[in-house]
């Protein structure tokens, strides 16, 4: 089965949703889940899929962290808090999100804690693809860890999910390895053109668990998903919804 079509409803899944069906824990265990994208995978496509995960999730109004990515392309919930790591020229319209250049990384790290922060604690899930502009712009390797430490820190103290995208092809190999050294859950997405035409490849590496998992959509998940089914299982899959209690422990590190 090749799951190439674009999906025409909201209870059809795009050719990248089938991952997020099978990962070992339900997706809120984690705390940072690194999405490493490699060739014409469509980022677009991924954010989109944990957009709708965070609608079925009852999280419909997600901390939004947007690099490529621009926050006309996803059409995000009103609600939604953004910032943008991005230049800009200041005719930005900045009333509706936060727009913050990604070399201030201080700047950065202060503007997503503002953001997650609500009356009652915290925003439970931070959604983006930002990490690709601050790697790309990035010249002082000890800066740069001492973001992503300090940030990632704060992320797994707040007891929050960040669920972020970073462009294997972008970036030298030193600065990828350090997302995946910090994250929980990794998700390597790969584009392959052959005879029968372009695929996706995933594969998963849990680091909380210690699993592998290979997906391929030119063959049937395992086990066989239906491309219609009902919201509230699919809402199981993609993890518990956030007023469900964890029937087992987890482990923190």
């Amino acid at each position: 089965m090749s799951l190439t079509q674009p999906p025409t409803d909201e209870n059809e899944f795009s050719p990248t949703t089938p991952i997020l069906l099978q990962l070992p824990r339900p997706i809120l265990d984690y705390r940072i889940i690194i999405a490493v994208l490699k060739g014409d995978v469509g980022a677009i496509n991924i954010l989109k899929d944990a957009l709708k995960m965070a609608k079925e999730l009852n999280l419909p109004n997600p901390v939004l962290a947007l690099g490529p990515t621009t926050p006309f392309a996803l059409r995000p919930p009103p609600a939604a808090r953004i910032l943008w790591a991005t230049f800009t020229d200041n005719t930005t319209d900045s009333q509706r999100f936060s727009v913050i250049q990604p070399n201030h990384l201080t700047d950065l790290s202060l503007s997503l804690d503002k953001l997650s922060k609500t009356r009652n604690g915290r925003i439970p899930l931070i959604i983006g693809d930002f990490l690709d502009n601050v790697l790309s712009v990035s010249t002082a390797p000890a800066g740069l860890y001492s973001f992503l430490c300090r940030l990632f820190t704060r992320i797994r103290t707040n007891e929050q999910t960040a669920f972020l995208l970073a462009t294997d092809e972008m970036h030298d190999k030193t600065k990828t390895a350090i997302l995946r050294r910090f994250a929980d859950l990794i998700i390597e997405y790969n584009s392959v053109e052959d005879m029968a035409g372009h695929r996706i490849e995933a594969r998963i590496l849990d680091h909380l668990q210690d699993q592998y998992s290979y997906w391929d959509n030119a063959g049937p998940p395992k086990p066989n998903f239906n491309r219609h089914f009902n919201p509230q299982q699919r809402a199981m899959r993609f993890g518990r919804r956030y007023d469900l209690q964890t029937q087992e422990p987890i482990l923190r590190y």
